[in-house]
């Protein structure tokens, strides 16, 4: 088998670096970065979006992955008040609403254009396209300088190289939804979340992305 490509950079200052660059990135295309360091602050940041919705309309979803790799994230949540929204594939209406706040994880960020990588399943897709305000949590040991090493990541995701089951798709996905279709005028978000939040998690463990193992974060 071939041997699984590394994505975590070198040190911390090599971490550290493309943080910066990635964030650089990201701002120009009008989404909030934020580095945070615990999942506790995570929890904080969807409870206080939440908090802003009248509470017959106030949801929080967790992305199936999401809480696969960070469970703690459910009771952090709890400790504030929230339970997160099951999602029913079915109905996916009744899961969201007009205004639910979305969490997911991406599997990789892409420091050159401020992508983030995606390789789930369809409930997750549901919570990156049906959230009115999207949470996507992405360790900073999954940061890669570009598409090279983007690349070496999907070759392995896809063959089953990375030791897990070949994943089958992955999106990149680059800001917030964005539209003039309609008489050429620019709207965001009209297919997808109106608002995008990208935490960068400097926890010092990683999210493994996709369907598969994965290391916890520290809470």
């Amino acid at each position: 088998m071939t041997a699984h490509t590394s994505v975590a950079p070198s040190s911390a200052s090599d971490r550290d670096i493309l943080a910066r660059r990635f964030s650089a990135r990201v701002s120009k295309l009008g989404v909030t970065v934020e580095r945070l360091v615990s999942l506790d602050a995570v929890a904080a940041l969807a409870a206080e979006l939440a908090a802003a919705v009248a509470p017959d309309l106030r949801r929080v979803v967790l992305a199936p992955a999401m809480e696969q790799a960070y469970p703690a994230l459910r009771s952090s949540l709890e400790t504030r008040g929230i339970t997160p929204t099951a999602i029913d594939i079915a109905n996916p209406a009744a899961t969201f609403g007009p205004l639910a706040v979305g969490i997911s994880a991406a599997s990789l960020g892409l420091a050159e254009t401020g992508s983030y990588v995606i390789a789930d399943s369809i409930a997750d897709r549901l919570v990156r396209m049906l959230a009115y305000r999207h949470i996507v949590v992405l360790d900073v040991a999954r940061l890669v300088p570009g598409l090279d090493e983007a690349g070496a990541w999907l070759r392995d995701r896809f063959t089953g190289a990375d030791g897990r089951p070949a994943g089958h798709y992955a999106s990149f996905i680059t800001g917030p939804s964005r539209t003039a279709d309609i008489e050429m005028s620019l709207s965001v978000g009209a297919h997808g979340p109106a608002e995008l939040r990208i935490v960068l998690l400097d926890s010092g463990a990683a999210f493994d992305g996709g369907n598969g193992e994965t290391a916890h974060a520290a809470e």
